[in-house]
């Protein structure tokens, strides 16, 4: 005599179809991530080759810009994602702010995003860099002291006085030929 257990362990053919066809799904998805990372880092100029950049070159390409999106928490696990004007100082990416969501993620120390592009859409071309890394607020004599070196101001309108320093803990960026 067959005991329930040993039936409640048996799959159906229903739970054997849907693994098959997970394990095809996912089969799937590493051959067509592994074909567009394969040549990632190899050169060459082939139209819409991507290629991996070093850390160093995602710096320097970070230096040649100054606006960028950044990603971070707003409120209640609610993602936001604005335009803003930065700077590089050393290995930290600095961004002004007026008060609001994205000085009070700072204040949180969050884990943040900033993504910063250089697009050729003539030459369909360009190049993109991602920074990740927690953010903070610096305190009020170390803003100020850092506005005053950061140059040009915001493009938004409106009291800036407060700096958000990110500590990148991980920086990707491609290249599009």
């Amino acid at each position: 005599m067959t005991r329930i257990t040993d039936l409640m362990l048996r799959p159906t053919r229903g739970a054997l179809a849907n693994a098959r066809d997970a394990t095809v799904s996912v089969a799937l998805a590493v051959a067509d991530r592994l074909a567009i990372t394969s040549d990632l880092g190899i050169e060459g100029s082939e139209p819409g080759a991507l290629h991996a950049l070093s850390r160093s070159e995602c710096y320097d390409l970070l230096r040649t810009q100054s606006v960028a999106r950044f990603a971070y928490v707003a409120r209640a696990g609610v993602p936001d994602i604005v335009p803003v004007n930065y700077v590089v100082d050393g290995d930290h990416v600095l961004i002004r702010s007026g008060p609001g969501p994205k000085l009070q993620a700072a204040e949180r120390h969050e884990l943040v995003a900033m993504e910063m592009d250089a697009i050729d859409d003539h030459e369909r071309t360009g190049r993109s860099v991602v920074v990740v890394g927690r953010a903070e607020r610096l305190r009020a004599g170390e803003a100020q002291e850092l506005a005053e070196r950061l140059g040009e101001p915001p493009w938004a309108a409106g009291p800036r006085r407060h700096v958000i320093r990110v500590r990148p803990t991980r920086i990707t960026g491609r290249r599009l030929s």
